[in-house]
């Protein structure tokens, strides 16, 4: 949770005035960082080094302003504490005095009070006893309150109802021996004690926020302007002022034993370890209570807040009579994107094309999830749920003798296809994904890379997306995007109004995670899917050999798209820098670090160690259990994989294995080699690339995996010299190519929803298409004919 949600979550009320104006202090701070920024960008010859190397006596006077705000808060802080304690320690004598009392002390005593408690408890159960049944739950409710105005009337209650039952009339007459008077002044005192403790305890809070939020915004301060006015100011200035001098801390400490004393020496006997817990248990549902409502009442400035920068809701086109469901525009075309798929499945299983029942049903079966996934008229991973029942329901699974499986053979075999060794690599790459990000790994990482990038904006850009694109390979292009994102939020927020950098830094980074889903097996799902369609299993090793130098090339040639096209560097002439986390090398980033890099070593070393793990997957169970056994991740964080990727990767599988089981895959490829068989395998290449590119740009990368790859499979394994490897990688690399719109992957998705403050976003359609498309063009290029020749001297 945010500092600033803290401070108001455990704020008192009716004190929030009083309290540090955290957030404006922190709009200030980013408004000086941007002025900075705008000066080193007016005078080009400043050198950055030296423009954050401020000695004291020039970081009081470049910072005046930002202390004179300090100074502010720290005395409208002074003035309401000390008022504050004042008022509450003059009650707290008054208190004292009244407990004193001699009246007071004759009129309430131990005796009495236990006496009252049980005489109070029998007379409840009295009421309870002799109350007619039909009236039964209005006096148990009267009986059980504690309010003052409400015990005369349990009284009356107490004394009609003893003329009706058998409780003893010693009891009834004892208790009337206690006034009506004294009682009454026992609860007023209890209850100021009560009030006066909770007041001294949210005193004690407010010191306490107060500290805590200067110490924050001190350290933010030097953070973004390379100060150190923490160290100065808290010191000298905050730790000096009334409110956190540790004598104050120890008085008001002692004010509150001293409470605690009062109300142990007249309700429970002396016992003060009584009078704490009945104090703690009225503080704590004071507590519940007001932090109820706080939190309610933040959750409607923010829903307000977020009312400006959000678009309204679709408007319904009309709403279905008798149920009243509103039908919204986009409910109409899944609706009808869901009928076609329909409509079409039904109307191929009634079609004899391939003369076999199993092929004319798996072809149905096909076409019905390929619209289904292509339209996402239901998500990607409900298609996936279905299709196991689908399969075993349409029978289309084949025995090696040609004959039909049987439904319990057919979903034995659809069951057993849907877990392999490469869905086990993904969990494990999930795995390691969770432990660099819990533990802020890749986060250090990517901030002390980004923080050694200088200031100029083609080298930040050049920076930023070899960050992403390195990070995507083992945190999967997914997640990368959202990480950087959040990292060059301090470049962006300083940059001047119109330039064209922020969009430009943003387009880049998203680029950079789609190239980043092809450098190695674990960074997308569509390379999942490749690996799963290869046989033999290319292996870390051979991956890295293609896919490296293939997305280096890609990299440097989508950045000088973006330099040419958006041209940052003309109304940005310098930036702010990233700052380098400090925090200090913890043991469980050292172990989490050790495993991971144990892992990938053997990943990379499968092919030479087939015959002791034999595959990749049982490699993965390394750091599943690692992390997972020593308490690194934690149940939240197995729920937090990407369970519908794991889902659409096992339903994929299990659709390919029909298609192959059922003959209609191999008379696909079969009618495909006869029109392909006398091209050489780079021109077979360069067809399917192009098929999959425009699949994966107008679809996802991962549908274009999920229905072209198998069919490239079975293409190369019929030619007269079969390719299926070289054909299977090239074409699954070409996956992560498609760039060109923003719903052809995760991190186009991400970037198109970044908004600047105002609600604008940053990037639109347009912006894709005039980088992402060349971008995509000229990486699939690069794939053809560099990632054809790594493949051919490899081998495949």
């Amino acid at each position: 949770m945010k500092f600033s949600h803290t401070l108001q979550f455990n704020a008192v009320p009716e004190w929030i005035d009083y309290y540090l104006a955290y957030d404006q202090l922190k709009k200030l701070i980013y408004q000086l960082e941007k002025e900075r920024v705008e000066e080193m960008s007016n005078n080009p010859n400043m050198d950055p080094e030296k423009a954050t190397n401020f000695s004291d006596e020039e970081l009081h006077r470049n910072n005046e302003r930002f202390i004179e705000a300090l100074d502010l808060q720290l005395e409208k802080v002074f003035d309401f504490y000390t008022e504050k304690e004042a008022e509450l320690y003059a009650e707290l004598e008054q208190l004292q005095i009244d407990s004193e009392s001699p009246d007071f002390d004759g009129e309430i005593k131990p005796s009495q009070l236990e006496m009252l408690d049980s005489t109070h408890e029998r007379r409840r159960s009295s009421v309870i006893r002799a109350a007619p049944k039909a009236s039964e739950a209005h006096y148990v409710n009267v009986a059980s309150t504690n309010n003052l105005s409400d015990l005369n009337v349990v009284d009356t209650l107490a004394r009609t109802s003893t003329r009706r039952s058998s409780v003893s009339r010693k009891s009834f007459q004892s208790a009337q021996s206690v006034s009506t008077i004294a009682y009454n002044r026992l609860v007023s005192f209890r209850t100021r004690c009560i009030g006066l403790y909770v007041a001294l305890s949210e005193l004690q809070s407010f010191q306490d926020l107060n500290r805590k939020g200067f110490e924050k915004i001190l350290k933010k301060h030097d953070k973004l302007l390379d100060g150190n006015l923490r160290e100065i100011y808290l010191k000298k200035m905050v730790l000096e002022s009334r409110p956190f001098m540790m004598e104050t801390r120890q008085a008001l400490e002692k004010q509150i034993e001293r409470v605690e004393k009062i109300y142990a020496d007249v309700f429970t006997n002396g016992n003060v370890n009584a009078a704490v817990r009945e104090f703690r248990t009225h503080l704590r549902d004071h507590i519940v209570y007001e932090r109820n409502t706080v939190w309610k009442d933040m959750i409607g400035q923010e829903r307000k807040t977020m009312d400006a920068h959000v678009k309204d809701a679709p408007k319904p086109l009309f709403t279905i009579p008798y149920i009243n469901i509103p039908v919204t525009r986009g409910l109409l075309n899944s609706t009808i994107s869901f009928l076609i798929a329909l409509i079409a499945f039904v109307v191929f299983l009634n079609v004899n094309i391939f003369g076999s029942r199993p092929e004319n049903y798996c072809f149905a079966l096909l076409i019905f999830c390929a619209i289904l996934w292509a339209t996402e008229a239901v998500p990607l991973y409900s298609t996936a749920m279905l299709i196991p029942f689908l399969i075993v329901l349409l029978q289309v699974m084949r025995n090696p003798d040609g004959s039909v499986m049987t439904a319990a053979n057919a979903s034995k075999a659809v069951f057993q296809s849907m877990f392999s060794g490469t869905i086990m690599m993904l969990l494990g790459g999930f795995a390691l994904a969770a432990a660099l990000s819990k533990y802020g790994i890749a986060k250090a990482f990517a901030s002390h890379v980004l923080s050694r990038a200088g200031t100029r904006p083609h080298f930040v850009l050049l920076a930023n997306m070899g960050v992403a694109c390195f990070l995507s390979m083992w945190i999967s292009n997914v997640a990368t995007p959202v990480l950087c994102f959040s990292l060059v939020q301090p470049i962006i927020r300083t940059l001047p109004p119109g330039s064209t950098f922020a969009p430009c830094l943003i387009l880049g980074i998203a680029l950079a995670s789609c190239i980043g889903g092809m450098t190695s097996p674990i960074s997308s799902p569509q390379n999942i899917i490749t690996i799963n369609n290869m046989s033999p299993s290319p292996g870390w090793g051979n991956w890295f050999a293609v896919a490296l130098p293939v997305s280096i090339l890609s990299l440097f040639i989508t950045w000088g798209i973006l330099l040419l096209v958006m041209r940052p560097g003309r109304t940005t002439p310098a930036l702010n820098t990233v700052k380098a986390t400090k925090q200090e090398i913890t043991r469980p980033q050292v172990f989490v670090c050790f495993i991971t890099i144990a892992t990938i070593v053997l990943w990379c070393a499968e092919s030479s160690l087939a015959s002791v793990f034999g595959d990749a997957g049982v490699i993965a169970a390394i750091p599943l259990f690692m992390f997972f056994g020593t308490g690194i991740l934690a149940k939240d964080d197995l729920n937090a994989f990407l369970w519908s990727v794991v889902v659409l990767a096992q339903g994929g599988s299990a659709l390919g294995n029909a298609v192959n089981s059922s003959g209609l895959l191999q008379y696909i490829a079969m009618s495909i080699k006869d029109g392909v068989e006398h091209l050489q395998p780079l021109a077979i290449l360069c067809i399917f690339s192009i098929l999959i590119l425009v699949f994966a740009t107008f679809v996802s990368h991962t549908v274009a995996a999920l229905i072209i790859l198998p069919i490239v499979q079975q293409v190369g394994l019929a030619l007269p010299t079969p390719h299926p490897n070289l054909l299977v990688m090239g074409a699954g690399l070409v996956c992560s190519a498609g760039m060109g719109l923003p719903v052809s992957g995760y991190p186009n998705m991400s970037a198109i929803m970044m908004e600047d403050p105002t609600g604008k976003p940053y990037l639109c359609t347009n912006d894709f298409l005039k980088t992402g498309i060349p971008a995509s063009i000229f990486s699939t290029i690069v794939i053809i004919f560099v990632g054809y020749g790594i493949m051919t001297a490899i081998g495949y």
